[in-house]
């Protein structure tokens, strides 16, 4: 049986090093599910809440566009009573309680597409970059010369 050629098996080594690198890099770029859909909705702060507690949320109460008043949780805190707010409400509107949030602090869509082509990007950079390491003749590191004398 031949000996193996070492700088053979170190060019495999590291693609696939860099291959598993460019997947765990492109498991943590990839964004989150946002979560669902928001539209657009009026609110005024009815129970404003200290910003000191964790989880503290002001009640505000909601004007959907369809002409329906409900009340909700705003994940958020300090606004004045009285205050009226640009909302993004869930779609579809949860029974019960429910949180909004401010309007314009969520993820657009553009952003997280936008997110989602860059990781896309990462990861065939990386698989290139180990196919390309794999394809070197003699890796990139060179055999050590034996001097006889």
């Amino acid at each position: 049986m031949a000996a193996r050629d070492p700088v053979r098996v170190g060019a495999v080594l590291l693609a696939v090093v860099m291959a598993v690198g460019s997947a765990v890099l492109a498991w943590k770029l990839w964004p989150p599910a946002s979560g669902g859909d928001y539209r657009a909705a009026h609110g005024t702060v009815v129970e404003s809440v200290v910003c000191g507690p964790p989880g503290a949320r002001d009640l505000v109460r909601v004007e959907l566009p369809d002409g329906r008043v409900l009340p909700a949780r705003l994940d958020g805190c300090g606004h004045r009573l009285g205050e009226m707010l640009r909302l993004d409400v869930p779609v579809p509107v949860p029974q019960g309680e429910f949180v909004v949030r401010l309007a314009g602090t969520g993820v657009s869509t553009a952003a997280t597409d936008g997110q989602r082509l860059s990781t896309i990007g990462v990861v065939l950079a990386g698989m290139a970059g180990a196919l390309f390491a794999g394809k070197l003749p003699g890796g990139w590191i060179t055999p050590r010369r034996r001097l006889s004398s």
